[in-house]
């Protein structure tokens, strides 16, 4: 029998709302100790996916905001801290990925790993049916890989 998503993916649903604010979201990422984290509509369908790049891309000021200001290089910390402020009072559905990737319980493991490398991704929400169903993390793919491996070799040996 062929190792599918459903079999390494991991029960955790630890997600945020799309109406949820931003200030909220950062905080369920760090308590949790996520680099991102899926975001899901009242009936459990995912709708995004917000990472911390997503954070950061807010929070930092673009060029022409920088040049605007009168004294562009003295204040950019005040700046960057005022935009993450600002931000973190409005809704996760205006920051988030609308175009999460994902996969569904039946993809094949060679699938997921390709997905993981190719789209950069360190955590992949795993969808049946429009609805979150678990989560598979680079950690516990690897992990995965390394006890098949010994369990294998342990059989040939």
């Amino acid at each position: 029998m062929k190792t599918a998503a459903k079999d390494i993916m991991n029960f955790d649903l630890t997600s945020v709302l799309e109406d949820d604010l931003v200030q909220d979201a950062i905080h369920v990422l760090y308590s949790h100790n996520l680099q991102g984290i899926p975001v899901l509509d009242e009936d459990w369908n995912l709708v995004g996916f917000l990472s911390e790049s997503d954070v950061l891309k807010a929070a930092v000021p673009t060029y022409l905001e920088v040049l605007a200001r009168s004294s562009f290089l003295e204040d950019e910390e005040d700046l960057l801290l005022s935009r993450f402020r600002s931000f973190g009072n409005k809704k996760v559905g205006d920051f988030m990925n609308r175009n999460p990737i994902f996969v569904e319980p039946e993809t094949s493991l060679m699938a997921v790993a390709d997905l993981m490398i190719r789209k950069s991704v360190k955590r992949l929400p795993v969808v049946e049916n429009g609805k979150l169903a678990g989560m598979i993390s680079r950690e516990a793919f690897c992990e995965f890989l390394m006890d098949e491996s010994v369990s294998r070799g342990a059989e040939q040996g």
